[in-house]
């Protein structure tokens, strides 16, 4: 995707999505991802806007609609009859305000300004809350069948890229790789900083690492080999 007329309209809907989402599909740079989720999340909270004032119309015009259908019905001066249109609006608000519905919609629109403060700020780029939630729940059934399925084989160490120094594919998740875990391989410290499943294969997951910086301090160090999804893992005693 380049930054066109046509990659400015698609981006940002692109932006809303799970990062392993926009991850499969390459859709665009970081950066120009970036400036995508800025927009993004301006129309998401531009579009709450208007739908909070649909909601808030609709609840009013039931609540004006329950009330004239008692008073219209009612054959005696009774109690509900008397109360007047201006309290009847008054208590609307606090009603509507106190809605959960209410409550759902402003939550996307705080939700938008803080992806957009994300992108002007950090130049990250968040997907909206619901679609991560599907694609939580979606990765953590497809490992637990996809572990049961796959044979073990060893790991592929990959060459890098711009946001890291190595990438290890690997048959099996190793839940303990969280950043700052740390290991040693070819006498060298690296230090994971991503997690990804892919699609297909017979080692979908990847782990992302990077040299381990100078004065970082490592958690959870172990001597790494591609064979150690086979056999059991020997720690390291010591930075030596």
């Amino acid at each position: 995707m380049t930054s066109s007329l046509t990659g400015y309209i698609l981006g940002p809907v692109y932006a809303s999505l799970p990062k392993r989402w926009r991850y499969v599909e390459h859709h665009g740079s970081a950066r120009f991802m970036a400036r995508c989720a800025m927009l993004s999340g301006v129309a998401e909270s531009i579009i709450t806007l208007f739908v909070l004032r649909y909601w808030y119309m609709t609840f009013f015009n039931l609540i004006g609609s329950a009330y004239a259908n008692v008073v219209m019905n009612s054959k005696d001066e009774s109690p509900v009859t008397k109360i007047a249109p201006e309290f009847i609006g008054g208590a609307g608000f606090f009603v509507v305000a106190w809605n959960p519905i209410t409550w759902l919609i402003l939550y996307f629109f705080v939700e938008g300004i803080l992806r957009l403060a994300a992108a002007v700020i950090a130049g990250q780029t968040y997907g909206i809350l619901p679609l991560c939630a599907v694609d939580f729940i979606y990765g953590r059934a497809m490992r637990r069948c996809t572990d049961r399925e796959l044979p073990l084989v060893p790991d592929e160490v990959l060459p890098g890229d711009a946001t890291c120094d190595l990438k290890i594919a690997t048959c099996r998740t190793h839940p303990d790789w969280k950043y700052p875990f740390t290991i040693r391989y070819e006498r060298t410290f690296f230090q994971v900083i991503a997690a990804q499943f892919g699609k297909a294969g017979p080692r979908p997951y990847i782990y992302s690492l990077r040299r381990l910086p100078p004065g970082e301090i490592a958690r959870g160090l172990r001597e790494y080999h591609p064979d150690d999804v086979l056999r059991a893992i020997a720690r390291v005693d010591s930075m030596g």
